[in-house]
């Protein structure tokens, strides 16, 4: 809870709890008006309309506190689902927050509304429901202390309930957490297994697999809310030994005390808008620990570290860095990837990096790029001034095999949201040869499915020259171009003023300045 307060706006949760404090004051306002009514002599025709009037006027205005204070709620809630989702968003792109793309979407577009209705919201509106109890009890003793204390004794026996089956609701409302989450799992592995499922004729049994775990969350809600409910209904009973009997017992203390039959009925009235908020307090209560898992997710990300790194410039780097490598050296889990490969590269060259598919050229480009950090050895960059940098992104680019194209315009695929400068962006696409191509209009709309293979590949040479680095990894760019298409693209790769690293099958060897071969790098006794 309190990693959670931390991150709640105190100003707007300060005039929260402040226009709460006014709200609270309309569980009273029922019973001060009949009280004031019990005083007003009816055949004064002014006195009257003034007491409508004003009691009209008080409406207005506590529902007015009502109206304010459910639009801070709102705007608590929108700050921190922003907040969440923004901590989500970086560290999963940074790689901290251990998520797939399934995880991270599922987190954005349901555990993150999931949490505010059932935990953010009722944590929320705690103060308002323990003010209007403070005040109501507060009004009772006011008005006769002991009639009062009846009164208030009356409105807690409800919880009394609450108390009794504490230990069993919690229970439940764990085993229903826990019964969620291996739901959601299930549901995850059988969406993203099911190639290998209907490879190994498994549907049926895997499908039923789901269905049980379905099964056993809705099994566990029936049974937490049930016990729920049972709470709920003793509160009925006792709600009517709360009420009647004090006012059973204030009957009798008219005739001895001051006490009017219109005060009697108005501390009536002040307990049952007691027991109200306290009903609110208990379902808050249940939803609170029914929601302990996706408590714990959100605490989680919250305390993750926030993006500390700097701003990157968009601006093509005009340093000349020369590669240097030393023994490096791969492997995952018990097998080698390669071993004691060494490089020394200067700036401009065209090196073909080859080999078999699965010999190690994309590990090596993650390595390269700063993606894969689990290597030894010792790799680095080097510019002119001795200055060294460690492998990242900001000083390679990748052009990819398969680029995606995002369901957008042209703009917002070159740019991803970025601010480059529309001559910039129409210059690029001249120099791939894509701008008369897509009409000279950068609002066309793309989906991936209007493009052809060529054009996907000028898009992606096209982002990659807005930001040039460099160093330039260039992973199989014309596996899947013709002949003509793949010819134009190598030419406009190669007249680029960085050092190009290449993964290619189909290649002609005087194209390059040297060759490095993975398989020189792996042991003889290597099943590779």
């Amino acid at each position: 809870m309190k990693t959670i307060l931390e991150n709640i706006s105190k100003l707007k949760l300060f005039v929260y709890i402040l226009f709460s404090m006014l709200y609270s004051l309309q569980g009273l306002l029922t019973s001060f008006l009949i009280q004031i009514a019990g005083e007003i002599d009816v055949n004064n025709t002014q006195m009257v309309l003034l007491f409508g009037l004003g009691g009209v006027l008080l409406y207005i205005f506590v529902y007015a506190c009502m109206y304010i204070n459910n639009i801070l709620v709102r705007a608590i809630i929108e700050d921190f689902n922003v907040l969440i989702s923004k901590k989500a968003i970086e560290n999963f792109y940074q790689k901290r927050l251990n998520y797939t793309s399934e995880e991270l979407n599922s987190f954005l577009t349901q555990d993150i509304p999931m949490f505010w209705q059932e935990y953010l919201v009722p944590l929320i509106v705690y103060p308002i429901y323990v003010l209007s109890i403070l005040v109501s009890v507060s009004y009772l003793l006011i008005q006769n202390i002991q009639v009062g204390l009846l009164f208030t004794i009356g409105g807690f026996l409800m919880i009394i309930p609450q108390f009794i089956f504490n230990k069993m609701l919690q229970k439940r409302g764990e085993e229903l957490s826990t019964a969620r989450v291996n739901s959601m799992t299930s549901i995850t592995d059988f969406t993203k297994g099911i190639d290998t499922i209907r490879s190994n004729q498994a549907s049926k049994q895997f499908s039923s697999h789901v269905l049980d775990e379905i099964k056993n969350t809705e099994k566990k809600q029936y049974r937490y809310f049930t016990s729920h409910n049972l709470v709920m209904f003793w509160t009925g009973p006792l709600k009517g030994i709360g009420l009647v009997v004090p006012l059973m017992i204030g009957l009798f203390f008219i005739k001895s005390t001051s006490i009017t039959l219109t005060t009697l009925l108005a501390m009536m009235t002040a307990s049952m808008n007691l027991i109200s908020p306290l009903q609110q307090l208990l379902e808050g209560t249940s939803s609170l620990q029914s929601s302990k898992f996706i408590r714990d997710k959100m605490v989680f990300i919250l305390n993750m570290r926030s993006n500390d790194d700097e701003e990157i410039e968009i601006n093509t780097s005009k340093e000349k860095l020369r590669i240097y490598g030393r023994n490096l050296s791969k492997s995952f889990e018990d097998k080698l990837i390669f071993e004691r490969l060494s490089l020394d590269i200067p700036f401009g060259k065209k090196i073909l990096l080859s080999g078999a598919s699965g010999s190690g050229k994309s590990t090596l480009f993650k390595i390269l790029s700063g993606e894969d950090t689990e290597f030894s050895g010792n790799l680095y960059f080097e510019n002119e001034k001795r200055t060294c940098y460690e492998p990242s992104y900001n000083k390679v680019s990748l052009i990819h095999q398969k680029p995606y194209i995002f369901n957008g315009s042209l703009r917002d695929n070159l740019t991803l949201f970025q601010e480059i400068s529309d001559s910039n962006l129409r210059d690029v696409l001249q120099k791939v040869n894509l701008l008369e191509e897509m009409g000279n209009n950068l609002e066309t709309q793309l989906d991936g499915q209007n493009l052809s293979g060529g054009q996907m590949m000028k898009l992606e040479i096209a982002r990659c020259l807005l930001r040039l680095k460099p160093i330039l990894l260039v992973d199989e760019v014309t596996a899947s171009l013709d002949d003509m298409n793949a010819q134009e693209i190598r030419a406009l790769i190669y007249s680029q003023n960085c050092t190009i690293i290449e993964i290619a099958h189909k290649f002609t060897e005087d194209s390059y300045d040297d060759i490095i071969r993975i398989e020189d790098y792996k042991s003889s006794d290597s099943n590779q």
